[in-house]
């Protein structure tokens, strides 16, 4: 992984904001607007929680009028936060330990940027495996790794994210300018 790389480097910079007195329906519309799959809750700079299409539309079926209901009342709790010194493996580990899909990138306790697990997984070299079956591919991954152990320099397997689909994969190849899966190869 880049060692030097940290999440100030990869986070998104922009990112949308409400307070916790804004009202649901405006938070809502904001998240439809923007087509945003969260909205970070903040206290002044401070992130206090999140807010998610999927909050939105449980606090309505449950009943909340959209437009006498504040975003504090139906918000989660606040994704956890990775200050933006901290390295992208650090950032892995959270995301990974903390089981979300996005940290809120702090600076002196207040919300500077998120980072999200495919900003983590772009910032991870890619590896182009070329006409191998999956088989093949974690063969010829297991003696890469043993002769890089007998010499020392032992490398992480790398993987990246399928330009179409956009899932998690070990085996992208060159299909029409991109880089996609075996199953996007197809279509």
């Amino acid at each position: 992984m880049n060692n030097g790389t940290t999440t100030r480097d990869v986070m998104h910079r922009e990112f949308l904001g409400v307070s916790e007195s804004d009202e649901l329906g405006e938070a809502a519309a904001l998240l439809v607007a923007d087509s945003a799959d969260c909205l970070v809750v903040v206290r002044g700079d401070e992130p206090v929680g999140c807010l998610s299409p999927r909050d939105a539309l449980a606090a309505v079926l449950e009943g909340n009028d959209p437009n006498g209901t504040t975003v504090g009342k139906v918000m989660s709790p606040p994704a956890p936060t990775i200050a933006a010194s901290e390295s992208i493996a650090a950032a892995e580990e959270r995301l990974i330990a903390e089981g979300t899909n996005r940290l809120i990138v702090t600076e002196d306790g207040r919300a500077v940027g998120v980072l999200t697990e495919h900003d983590v997984l772009a910032a991870r070299p890619t590896q182009r495996l070329e006409n191998a079956t999956p088989e093949a591919n974690g063969e010829r991954r297991s003696r890469s790794l043993e002769r890089d152990a007998e010499r020392g320099t032992e490398t992480e397997p790398t993987q990246s994210i399928c330009e179409v689909c956009g899932t998690l994969s070990a085996t992208l190849e060159h299909h029409d300018g991109r880089l996609v899966c075996p199953d996007c190869q197809e279509v």
